[in-house]
């Protein structure tokens, strides 16, 4: 809990921490939408497995909801409000009143919850959540991308975001019994030992997977590619060979999304993703400044003037990227999820009828080592949720009860993992479960309410249950992605390090500041790929080698700092 004398401190510390994040906001301005760990998204597979939870259950564990302890006589919907990104999902964007949606009104009334939730644009996320910090009118509960990003450090080090470590051992048995351990330890969720988000769980720790247009391969006769020139040979025969039959040259052979978003498959080829670490045994060293980053670089300037990939990649917005591959149908080769393969064919094939896709591996520059076109995350999914130290001490339980609710047996699974009984499934005689699988995009925008958006945390069903998975429509290729996406997958040795202090005054010195810069100049022909080494003794005098050093001895004293949780949290 906060005494009146820790608020006292917090209330100093915000006084520095306000003009920090006032600048952050222009700085916010300049980061990519990328991914955490790779993992963007994942689609629905449930588990036609019949009624292991009940939609019926109206309480939250604790007590929070409706009667859910069987002594106490119903309580009053806890009030919350909360700030939760669009993800990019259209079913969202296009809500007229996200707060009156069917799916909301029934997680309300199965969670004794009355939600006012306020939207974050997904392509201005960044600079939508610093200018919610700076502001200084936070809601109840905070939805982030983890506490080590650059616009939550300065206000977990400010005491803006309220400890939780007693909060969860006083009043939250599920999640500390069934979170994984690894979650409590990451960078994302805890610093010094002390916890300040809930995690979402992350069973598919290998989140994105290489799409191509099966139907294409087939018409210009050639089998999925596995190296770096396999994949160049095949772009090749997309460009001249008309696979799209239509006469035109206007097949895109490889797209991705502004600074490079799901668009990394070459960089991971030759083991440089610029998001990640490398330990050298010495030294921990961002991987975008080693000597063959050079030899990505020159197969994106390759794919570039031969025309080969798509000349919008580095600042078309995703509803851009994502009508050229669906709504055209266009584009032979983009990634996205490992689960949402089958989203994507059906959302391909209601413009055109005949186009298939196929899962591929990742391109690799050496044919026995794997690539990827994201790390591997952790046990951490997309989203850390915080909770604002200025709320009130027995709302902050109530909200932690409400957390431990989603792991807990009282949690409605065959909400989040059907829907609204009636309506998206009915109850068999028997028990078992009649689902209505989604066949179009607004069931698929339906499913990913119930799925995804409002589970907050706890178990993921839909993404764990082989039968359901091929119940689905199209189950044969989620299958495939998943299968794919266990055999590749790129190592992250800095995985989850937190925003150290050289960065914190000096953003730029991340991937995408100065790299992402050079690397986009090199691309696309306005600098020569010479200056490569330039470039980097540059940015090691920038503060580069600063970074470096800091990293290192985060790296160095991991395990000291894990030993700093609690004991139940240690991995």
């Amino acid at each position: 809990m906060c005494s009146e004398s820790m608020k006292g401190r917090i209330t100093l510390r915000r006084r520095k921490w306000l003009f920090v994040l006032l600048c952050l906001v222009l700085i916010a301005a300049l980061a990519a939408c990328s991914g955490s760990g790779g993992n963007k998204g994942n689609s629905g597979n449930t588990g036609n497995t019949g009624s292991t939870g009940n939609s019926g259950n109206t309480g939250s564990s604790g007590g929070n909801a409706g009667n859910a302890g069987g002594n106490d006589a119903p309580k009053e919907p806890l009030k919350l409000k909360m700030a939760i990104t669009t993800g990019g999902a259209q079913y969202v964007i296009n809500s007229p009143d996200i707060n009156k949606d069917p799916y909301v009104l029934e997680f309300e009334k199965l969670s004794n919850t009355d939600l006012q939730i306020e939207l974050l644009p997904h392509e201005t996320y960044n600079e939508s959540l610093a200018l919610l910090l700076a502001g200084g009118d936070l809601p109840d509960i905070l939805q982030t991308k983890g506490i080590n990003t650059p616009e939550v450090t300065p206000a977990v080090d400010a005491g803006v975001l309220r400890p939780l470590n007693e909060l969860i051992e006083k009043h939250a048995p599920n999640l500390m019994a069934k979170v994984p351990k690894e979650s409590w330890g990451s960078a994302r969720v805890s610093k010094d030992g002390i916890i300040y988000g809930i995690p979402q769980e992350n069973p598919i720790t290998n989140g994105t997977v290489v799409m191509m247009r099966k139907d294409w391969l087939e018409a210009v006769g050639m089998d999925k590619p596995l190296t770096v020139d396999e994949y160049i040979e095949v772009f090749r025969a997309f460009k001249e060979k008309d696979p799209n039959g239509n006469g035109q040259a206007d097949e895109i052979p490889f797209s991705g999304r502004e600074n490079f978003n799901h668009t990394f498959h070459f960089f991971g080829a030759y083991d440089v993703h610029p998001q990640t670490w490398k330990w050298t045994g010495e030294q921990l060293i961002p991987r975008f400044i080693l000597p063959e980053m050079k030899d990505a670089l020159a197969v994106y300037r390759q794919l570039y003037q031969e025309g080969l990939m798509d000349k919008e990649i580095f600042t078309q917005p995703g509803t851009v990227w994502d009508s050229k591959i669906t709504g055209q149908g266009i584009v032979g080769t983009w990634a996205h999820g490992t689960v949402w393969g089958d989203q994507w064919q059906t959302r391909l094939q209601a413009s055109i009828p005949t186009g298939t896709i196929t899962i591929v591996p990742a391109p690799r520059a050496n044919p026995d080592r794997p690539g990827g076109v994201y790390p591997i995350g952790s046990t951490v999914s997309d989203f850390i949720w915080a909770i604002p130290s200025d709320v009130p001490d027995d709302k902050a339980v109530e909200i932690i009860k409400l957390f431990d609710w989603f792991y807990s047996d009282d949690a409605p699974k065959n909400f989040f993992l059907y829907g609204i009984e009636g309506k998206d499934y009915t109850v068999n005689a028997d028990g078992s479960i009649k689902y209505n699988y989604p066949d179009n995009e607004t069931r698929y925008g339906e499913e990913s309410m119930h799925q995804q958006w409002l589970k907050f945390t706890g178990p993921k069903y839909h993404q764990t249950d082989e039968q359901f998975i091929l119940g689905r429509n199209m189950g044969d290729v989620i299958l495939e992605g998943i299968q794919v996406a266990a055999q590749g997958g790129l190592i992250d040795d800095g995985q989850d390090i937190p925003t150290l202090p050289t960065v914190q005054a000096r953003p730029e010195l991340m991937w995408n500041g100065l790299w992402l810069e050079f690397a986009a100049k090199v691309i696309t022909g306005a600098e020569s790929l010479d200056k490569f080494d330039a470039f980097v003794a540059d940015w090691r005098n920038r503060g580069g080698d600063k970074w470096i050093e800091e990293a290192t001895e985060w790296y160095k004293t991991k395990g000291e700092l894990l030993n700093k949780l609690p004991e139940w949290a240690r991995p």
